[in-house]
């Protein structure tokens, strides 16, 4: 293995350009790395596609789906590809647990979870869901495929990233970084988005892969406040090997609540800065949306994530030109049936062998049934008890998935039938405003009048989430604001709420890295008492068999005073 490049410290001098305005007014300003102070890129040791060649040898994708921990999981890649999706992506892998050394039952479990390899349908290029195994494709089979894939990690360590990726190499079209998380989790294990203040590491994360993997890198990033520095960032992930890039229009600290818009014109000009393509990611709430993407910001393709949760048909295209089961009010609003393709999705789950984890499934069904449970309220707990039972096959193991959709179908049918819904309430429901009538502006600044932005989807449909900013209130507003917040937490008592889905996947990810940190405690005391033991059994004894009172190590040197262990 090729030794590791030698990167300039995050401190060289380089460039200097305008990041923002600090709070008094005055221009913030960043120290940018040369981009001739970095390595060459280096050659592979092995052949592989490179840039466009390996870009078109995936057909060209322009419609992509992006990375979501516990929730881009091969039965919703599936259902994402039948509908219109060109590319998709794995969940965020950490690499440290993929590869944990601390623990190998941990880290098997941990691979069959994020990306199982013993049943043969994660990177399969055929999978055959009458009967859940990869085989060839036949005439009239039920046929589908896990093809193109990209893994992505996330990793802070250039050897065990490399070790990780170098697991799933044959079952994947190509590996990702992800540098573009920034949850809480990410911050905790120095990842994601929380490395964009070291540039050489990030260099040696790529260029690692680069070199020795057979497949190709690619990168995910987030932009930073200034247009000069993002496009130099882009730069260094492209000297560094990464042969695709996907700029999130988003800077780290936009997210929650605090999302707002993805900036269009500095995915534009990292494209036009880079010669490897580029995806664009953000704003992609409407079916046609990507369509706009591409035009502004010239990328090569599109990634969409929450669009893609809440509408797993928003690539769809072209629409049917009338109405079908699962588009039943095409064309004018080109939006799915909730649970016609709630079903179809469980038709999938069903059929593999893989295990589906029921954490994704539970997830994805708060956020594309949202707009029903915001009418019919009470069915989230019904949903909220939903199980997935592993121990089972087939039907058995999600009939209480299929008991709630239809429910579900049941009570929507209803509500078609009685035209009560066909236009806005003259009341809306409580908590359901938001959701019924979506803002006048959707997320590309564009008004929701355009064709395909109507502001009204009756709520049997699948449509975008709109996530509404926290309100800044002082004084009186402020109490009567928090007093509001009680009444409806009083009210929704018992209740799964939407939000309590949102961070689950953090949460999960976050407990098996601690879990980690615990058995490599475990490990280095185990070891630290081995040392003790053996150098205890070689010390001099005294006459009464004791060990001798001047301790010493095991070669004889004098022991020093041993300190607290520091983790």
């Amino acid at each position: 293995m090729p030794e590791a490049v030698a990167v300039p410290s995050a401190t060289q001098p380089g460039k200097q350009a305008t990041n923002g305005t600090s709070a008094g007014g005055l221009p913030v300003v960043d120290t940018i790395p040369d981009l001739d102070s970095f390595p060459p890129t280096g050659t592979p040791i092995h052949d592989k596609l490179a840039s466009w060649d390996f870009y078109r040898s995936m057909g060209s994708p322009r419609r992509v789906v992006a990375p979501m921990v516990d929730q881009s999981e091969l039965p919703w890649r599936i259902l994402s590809r039948r509908y219109g999706s060109d590319l998709v992506y794995t969940p965020m892998i950490n690499a440290r647990l993929f590869v944990d050394e601390a623990s190998k039952k941990s880290r098997s479990k941990y691979q069959e979870v994020n990306f199982n390899r013993s049943c043969g349908e994660e990177g399969a290029e055929v999978i055959d869901l009458a009967n859940g195994s990869e085989q060839d494709r036949g005439e009239g089979s039920s046929t589908d495929t896990d093809r193109p894939l990209l893994v992505q990690f996330c990793a802070n360590d250039p050897q065990t990233l490399l070790k990780a990726a170098e697991v799933v190499q044959d079952r994947c079209n190509g590996v990702d970084l992800n540098l573009g998380c920034p949850q809480h989790i990410a911050r905790r294990g120095h990842y994601g988005s929380f490395l964009m203040e070291d540039w050489p590491l990030i260099f040696s994360l790529i260029n690692i892969l680069h070199i020795n993997l057979k497949v190709p890198v690619t990168a995910k990033m987030r932009v930073y406040d200034s247009v000069e520095k993002t496009i130099a960032y882009a730069r260094m992930l492209e000297r560094a090997g990464a042969q695709i890039i996907t700029v999130h229009g988003r800077t780290r600290e936009m997210k929650g609540h605090k999302t707002g818009l993805a900036d269009w014109q500095k995915i534009r000009a990292v494209k036009q800065a880079v010669k490897v393509p580029v995806f664009a990611n953000g704003n992609i709430l409407y079916p046609r949306d990507w369509h706009d993407a591409i035009e502004t910001t010239t990328a090569d393709g599109v990634m969409s994530a929450e669009g893609n949760l809440y509408n797993p048909a928003i690539f769809a295209d072209p629409m049917p030109a009338e109405a079908t089961p699962m588009f039943p009010m095409a064309p004018a609003l080109p939006f799915p049936s909730i649970t016609a393709m709630a079903n179809e999705y469980l038709d999938i789950v069903a059929a593999l062998r893989t295990p589906t984890a029921g954490s994704a499934i539970k997830a994805h069904f708060f956020r594309l049934c949202r707009p029903a449970l915001e009418v019919h309220r009470d069915l989230r707990e019904m949903l909220g008890k939903s199980r997935f039972d592993p121990s089972k096959a087939g039907e058995a193991r999600i009939e209480s998935y299929r008991a709630f959709i239809a429910e579900l179908e049941r009570r929507l049918k209803v509500d078609r039938e009685s035209g009560k819904y066909d236009q806005p309430l003259e009341t809306p429901l409580p908590g359901s405003v938001s959701f019924l009538a979506p803002p006048p502006v959707s997320a590309d600044g564009k008004e929701v009048e355009d064709a395909h932005r109507p502001r009204y989807i009756p709520h049997w449909l699948a449509q975008p989430y709109f996530r509404p900013p926290l309100p800044v209130q002082e004084g009186e507003a402020g109490d009567e604001s928090r007093k509001a917040r009680k009444e409806r937490v009083k009210e929704t008592k018992g209740l799964t709420e939407i939000r309590d889905i949102q961070t689950e996947g953090e949460e999960k990810l976050e407990k098996q890295e601690m879990d980690l940190a615990k058995a490599e405690k475990e490990q280095g005391q185990g070891q630290d008492q081995g040392r003790d033991q053996a150098a205890t059994a070689s010390r001099p004894r005294s006459e009464n068999g004791d060990a001798a009172a001047a301790a010493t190590t095991a070669d004889g040197a004098a022991r020093p005073e041993k300190k607290a262990r520091v983790d």
